[in-house]
């Protein structure tokens, strides 16, 4: 009787054990980035350094990425958890058939900017007239372009495009043959200074036409399966982010660990330029990684407009607030 008891006594602790087992397994998920990994990336791997995730009961995998389009790709089949992608290409995406919704916002003004030669003194709007600007055919700054137009009255006759391939646009700056660029706020308005070249870079934000810049995605299909999932998921990133905006350097160091030959200094610009990005005046009284339905509704205006979208579904389609902390 007394082994009877002591079998019955170890089959319940090795249940008990196995139970706990099961309890502490964490969630594996994957992050797919928009592309390789750069400064304003490296919260999400403060966040692992940190334990955020863990806490969450996530196992983070983070892979790099090949463009906002492919990362939509990649999430809406299933390959990858969650993505991080420019709201033009989720709004692309989801109005040709993409299962996906945005779920968190890293920066709702865009990253979209005009680049010139500092000495030329271009200001406003209005310098835009009698200058020449390097730009790559397609890219959406271009498509965009006809929106700065409008929105200041420019004469479009007075503003020429210089048509080059994506290195070239720098290229044509620094020897002088434009006097400006279509650029990045985290990309060509920060490489062309270390090359000795000192820039003015008006965003096309401060020009009257803003898109939402780059947000975190997910299928559909994980938000009604599992919704605790993404709710965790998306309080460890904004925990992450938090955390990042607190301590720059602390950030930018986590994220050197994953990346060799990381120029330091060009991270921390870059992440500098991602939290000048996080708000428009429609989000500043919001939690960080919230959206602004205007700012989406006005992306998708531009994109009808400007960039030839045919598109009949309502805007909440494209994102929501639902699952940020409370």
């Amino acid at each position: 009787m007394k082994g009877h008891r002591q079998l019955t006594y170890l089959a319940v602790a090795l249940a008990a054990l196995a139970g706990a087992t099961i309890a502490k397994a964490d969630d594996a998920v994957t992050l797919r980035l928009n592309w390789l990994i750069y400064g304003f990336h490296s919260p999400f791997y403060l966040g692992l350094e940190r334990g955020y995730y863990k806490e969450e009961g996530i196992d983070l995998t983070i892979n790099e990425g090949q463009g906002s389009g492919k990362a939509v790709q990649i999430v809406a089949a299933g390959a990858d958890t969650f993505g991080v992608s420019d709201s033009g290409s989720v709004i692309a995406g989801v109005s040709k058939g993409a299962p996906i919704k945005s779920v968190f916002a890293m920066s709702n003004a865009s990253p979209y900017a005009i680049g010139f030669r500092a000495e030329l003194g271009v200001t406003s709007a209005k310098d835009l007239e009698g200058k020449t600007i390097a730009a790559t055919a397609g890219e959406a700054g271009v498509q965009l372009f006809p929106a700065i137009i409008s929105a200041n009255k420019l004469d479009k006759d007075k503003v020429k495009f210089l048509m080059v391939d994506g290195p070239g646009k720098m290229v044509s700056v620094l020897e002088k043959r434009t006097e400006g660029l279509l650029a990045g706020l985290d990309n060509q308005c920060l490489i062309l200074p270390a090359r000795g070249a000192d820039v003015t870079c008006l965003s096309y934000a401060s020009l009257g036409v803003n898109t939402v810049g780059l947000t975190v995605h997910t299928r559909t299909e994980l938000l009604e399966d599992n919704p605790d999932l993404v709710r965790r998921f998306v309080k460890a990133t904004v925990r992450s982010f938090e955390a990042a905006v607190a301590d720059p350097v602390a950030s930018v160091e986590a994220g050197m660990k994953h990346k060799d030959g990381v120029d330091k200094a060009l991270w921390l610009q870059q992440i500098e330029v991602g939290f000048s990005l996080l708000n428009t005046p429609n989000t500043e009284k919001l939690p960080l990684g919230h959206f602004s339905e205007a700012d989406w509704a006005d992306t998708l205006r531009l994109m009808k407009d400007y960039r030839g979208l045919k598109s009949d579904k309502p805007v909440t389609a494209f994102f929501t607030n639902e699952y940020l902390p409370k």
